[in-house]
């Protein structure tokens, strides 16, 4: 028999858990038809096909009839190599006599990670057959104990000195203001989620319980205030940057997710990961978010942060996030 593997190619690493398998196999006539394919790994059945199809590649090359099937595909998975760097693959043809005979075997290089452990691990799991739909996706989970500490020193670097007071506008559980209090900020905490206030509370940090609309307090209350990945949630962007243009005096500091990403990553079949939060109602790219920071402050400027972990096809570096600084 002759034939070639194309996939997984002498380089490649594999995955275990989608374990792609890909090539051709052509048998003399009196061998018979083949009617299937069997891929063994470390001598066990992990996956097979009986749909051949023809490749004019192959045809043209030996010589053979346009439509004769010899091309095959599978997906393999072998969950008990998901701990192995190495894999010993066999591929075997399965003829319409009943015989069976191995003509192909390659040793591949496997990745050694479970994906099954990570997030949405449970889509690579045999037994989950439940019918997810857009609801079960597109969701918002708890707020996060832990923020960016790059995040952080952006905000030491742009606002105004301690002892400043600064308003934090969806504080969620406290990251930045128990760093900022740490530095000398007057920090205040501004929160609509009862159970991140109830957390607050716990954690000794001030704050304030707010509706949807409006804050509490009266005109040019804080010397700053920040937003930090807030601004993309709200209902009403307009009117809550005008209300927190209303509370400071010198400085407003918000950051967004950059939609600008989503321009760069499109080659790479790629989007954010975390703009399959549900309850994400705006999305920004450095000029939508300062045409609607303008009306309100004297000066904007804009700068991205967070290296993006994919660059552009060119190979220049993204940023994840975006940041405006706007002064009145």
């Amino acid at each position: 028999m002759q034939c070639a593997l194309d996939v997984p190619a002498i380089d490649d690493v594999s995955d275990p858990l989608s374990l792609r398998i890909q090539g051709w196999v052509s048998a003399d006539l009196q061998e018979g038809d083949i009617i299937g394919i069997e891929a063994l790994g470390d001598g066990e059945p992990i996956g097979r096909t009986s749909l051949l199809y023809a490749r004019e590649d192959v045809s043209m090359a030996l010589g053979i009839g346009l439509k004769k099937k010899t091309g095959f595909t599978i997906l393999a998975a072998t969950p008990t190599a998901v701990a192995k760097r190495r894999l010993l693959l066999a591929l075997a043809a399965k003829f319409s006599d009943g015989r069976s005979e191995v003509f192909l075997e390659r040793e591949i290089a496997l990745s050694g990670r479970d994906y099954r452990e990570g997030p949405w691990g449970v889509f690579l799991k045999p037994s989950f057959g439940f019918l997810v739909k857009r609801e079960h996706m597109y969701n918002s989970g708890p707020s996060q104990s832990e923020g960016s500490l790059e995040t952080l020193a952006c905000l030491r670097k742009f606002l105004p000195q301690a002892p400043s007071s600064v308003l934090d506008i969806g504080c969620g559980l406290g990251f930045y203001g128990c760093h900022l209090i740490d530095a000398g900020y007057a920090w205040m905490g501004a929160e609509l989620k009862q159970e991140d206030c109830a957390q607050l509370e716990k954690q000794g940090l001030p704050y304030c319980l707010v509706g949807k609309t409006g804050l509490p307090f009266p005109n040019e209350s804080f010397d700053a205030a920040i937003a930090i990945e807030v601004l993309e949630h709200t209902d009403d962007p307009l009117a809550f940057v005008a209300e927190a243009r209303r509370v400071v005096k010198n400085r407003f500091i918000v950051s967004v997710p950059n939609m600008e990403l989503v321009a760069y990553w499109r080659a790479h079949n790629a989007v954010p990961w975390h703009l399959l939060e549900s309850d994400h109602k705006s999305f920004f790219s450095r000029a939508s978010l300062r045409e609607l920071l303008v009306p309100h402050f004297r000066s904007v400027e804009i700068i991205s942060y967070g290296e993006a972990s994919l660059r552009s096809l060119e190979g220049a570096r993204l940023g994840y996030h975006l940041m405006a600084i706007a002064s009145v």
